[in-house]
């Protein structure tokens, strides 16, 4: 398994991914120009995990700066392929997550999860995570 930066050209597997993981259905020429958009920012950052150049696992993470406490990295998307489920993909991708948050200097790393992935908790706590709070999350479309 490898892990990199996703790039455009990535979009499909990604697409299929959370497709068939998360149900998210998201436009594909929507999806290409997001990632490009993000890989351009330097705060936000897709990485995928691939194995024979087939995409099984997305990590989405951003860099928050804040004036309250010490920077900190924001998982907004973790998911991985049903085939590659309890295999050790998510476990390598927050590993990846977490030397890259290291390596800028950031203090922490933060994850949501909804109220009913019961199972997600449980891997999140098993991978040193510790629930600080419940809150619940609004939303304005524009």
């Amino acid at each position: 398994m490898n892990i990199r930066e996703a790039r455009a050209a990535d979009a499909q597997g990604i697409q299929d991914l959370y497709a068939h993981v998360m149900q998210y259905h998201f436009p594909m020429d929507e999806m290409k120009k997001m990632i490009e958009v993000v890989y351009a920012d330097r705060n936000n950052y897709v990485f995928i995990a691939e194995e024979d150049k087939t995409v099984i696992g997305v990590i989405e993470v951003v860099i928050k700066y804040s004036i309250h406490k010490k920077s900190y990295l924001i998982i907004n998307t973790l998911a991985v392929s049903c085939d590659h489920q309890n295999k050790g993909t998510g476990t390598q991708l927050l590993r990846y997550a977490e030397a890259f948050a290291k390596a800028r200097q950031l203090g922490s790393i933060s994850v949501g999860s909804q109220v009913k992935r019961v199972q997600a908790h449980h891997f999140y706590q098993k991978n040193g995570f510790e629930l600080i709070k419940e809150h619940k999350i609004f939303e304005k479309m524009l």
